[in-house]
Order: structure tokens, then sequence, then C-alpha cells
């Protein structure tokens, strides 16, 4: 059987859409990568039947033009297992998030050592951020000369 070919009109920003079946396909692009050799464009399906077409690619998946027009054909012949792309992109975002984690935990623990190192805790830094923001900006020129060694003015 042959494939009905999507039509893609071009939209203002370099993307593209098309419609098939109750299903939008949107060709986004990277203008960041757009130059480049490197593939610039994602694609996000939305199906307005809600039959399960609906998926995107961005943050997981770039393709060149021709792929991601062709990945979008995919889609509407029922090429591609949707279901499953799904899931490797929650799992990718899992991972993501718990590497986001384990670095954010990292960075916690490395400033907590410096606080500790001075003598502080988190809650009296940010007690002293409170204060420190209510200072006039004069207050703030006055301590940062003070250390600086050029002592108090009038003092």
């Amino acid at each position: 059987m042959a494939r009905k070919e999507i039509k893609f009109m071009r939209k203002l920003g370099g993307g593209c859409e098309g419609r098939q079946d109750g299903v939008i396909y949107r060709i986004n692009v990277d203008r960041t990568l757009l130059g480049t050799c490197a593939p610039a464009y994602s694609v996000s399906a939305y199906d307005t039947k809600d039959k399960g077409r609906t998926i995107s690619t961005s943050g997981h998946v770039r393709f060149h033009l021709d792929g991601a027009k062709e990945f979008c054909q995919q889609i509407a012949a029922g090429e591609i297992d949707l279901e499953e792309l799904r899931q490797r992109f929650a799992a990718e975002d899992a991972a993501k998030e718990q590497a986001a984690v384990q670095a954010a935990t990292a960075e916690a623990k490395e400033f907590r050592a410096k606080l500790e190192a001075a003598g502080i805790s988190y809650h009296k830094l940010l007690e002293l951020e409170a204060e420190r923001e209510n200072l006039s900006g004069i207050a703030h020129s006055i301590l940062v000369g003070w250390e600086r060694g050029e002592g108090l003015p009038n003092g």
C-alpha cells in the first residue's frame, strides 16, 4: 500500500506544519543549530482524534529536515511504535532528572562544607542575606570599603 504524502507548509521561523488524518505534524527548528551540519529539527505530532498518535521528540531526537519529514510519514503510516518511543523518552527524562539531582546534591554538599568552615549554618546565611538586602546602597558601599581596609567614614 502506498503512503499518502503529508503536505508540509513552511512556517515563519523555519519550521513546517502538516496535517493528515486528524494529526497535526509540526517540525520545529532549533535556530542555534540551523547553520551547522548538526540535525536541527524536532518533531511534534498532536492527535486531534485522541488515537494515541501524539508525541514530541524535543529534547530527545533531532533530525535533518528530510529525516523529520520522513519520521512524520512513518508516524502517519503506523510504522513507528509510539508507545515504545514514549517509554524510551520517559526513561531518558528520568535519567536526566536523576543526574540533575545528583549534581545538585554534590553542589549543595560542597557549599555546605564552605559554610561549616566559616562556622555558620545555611539558615544563618539566609538570615544574613535578608539583612543585607535591607541595607541602603550607601551602607553597602561603606561595608565594602571597610572590608578593603578603608575604615569607616567620619570615624
